[in-house]
């Protein structure tokens, strides 16, 4: 019940404006999409008792698609970033209010980051951390040949009961036949959304792990991509993406890094 309050209370305010703004749609379909196959080298910040790094081939889509307000943006280097999908309540032009859905946090059990049939010692008996699904509002501006954006969202849909703060800052190059994109940015954990991923109940303790209740916390990243024309439909791209939480990530027992890191390359083919 509390969940559907606080999910009437976020879009209760927006409804007249959505409402003025409908007669206004044409209705018109659009998109723009890619898929590539992609060598991605990857470490996220490792629990304890696990190797967190990862190398792998896989598929990797760029999609913009949007229908009347709704859209559903990805981008392929984007591995830290903000909300993916949304509703734009208000478009000047120069800025813009969007109503967003996403995921701020990797999900974990006692197999680590991924499925196994193994269990991690280090890690056995705690419950599984789930991925957030969190709802809130968007606002964004030009700032130069920026996009500024900022994005305050709450697990609505998740078991979090907490909020994150998202800014970042995007920018694209164009360097002869290159193209660079730029993201950096930070986000904000509220205490109860930083506790349900790496706090430790009385009822995880185990001989590795003790009781933990940390507070807020926070992290900052930087993204970039660039991406090459090597024949009509296809596109050479590669690029790196790093993430540094802050220095309380180390108090829980359940990691020990806050570092992470991404590198890959591949070709996509352009519909």
């Amino acid at each position: 019940m509390n969940k559907l309050l606080i999910i009437i209370s976020l879009l209760l305010p927006f409804y007249g404006i959505c409402e003025e703004r409908d007669d206004e749609l044409d209705g018109e379909f659009a998109w723009q999409l890619s898929v590539g196959a992609f060598y991605v080298d990857m470490t996220m910040p490792a629990l304890v008792g696990t190797d967190s790094s990862f190398k792998h081939g896989t598929f990797l889509v760029d999609a913009k698609i949007e229908y009347k307000n709704f859209y559903l943006n990805t981008h392929s280097g984007d591995f830290f970033g903000g909300s993916d999908i949304g509703y734009q309540i208000i478009n000047n032009g120069e800025w813009g209010i969007d109503a967003i859905y996403g995921s701020y946090m990797l999900p974990f059990s006692e197999r680590g980051y991924y499925e196994s049939d193994d269990v991690v010692p280090e890690l056995r008996g705690i419950r599984e951390r789930k991925q957030d699904n969190s709802l809130g509002f968007s606002y964004y501006r030009h700032v130069g040949k920026f996009l500024a954006v900022a994005e305050v969202v709450y697990d609505v849909f998740g078991d979090t009961n907490g909020w994150v703060f998202h800014l970042e800052a995007t920018r694209n190059f164009e360097l002869r036949n290159w193209d660079l994109w730029l993201n950096f940015g930070a986000n904000y954990y509220s205490s109860n959304f930083h506790s349900y991923f790496y706090g430790v109940s009385e009822a995880e303790v185990n001989e590795y792990l003790s009781p933990y209740k940390p507070g807020a916390s926070a992290s900052a990243f930087a993204q970039m991509q660039l991406n090459y024309p090597i024949a009509e439909d296809w596109v050479f791209s590669a690029g790196a993406s790093w993430l540094v939480g802050s220095q309380d990530t180390l108090d829980s027992p359940l990691v020990r890094s806050r570092h992470a890191r991404v590198f890959f390359t591949g070709v996509k083919y352009v519909f």
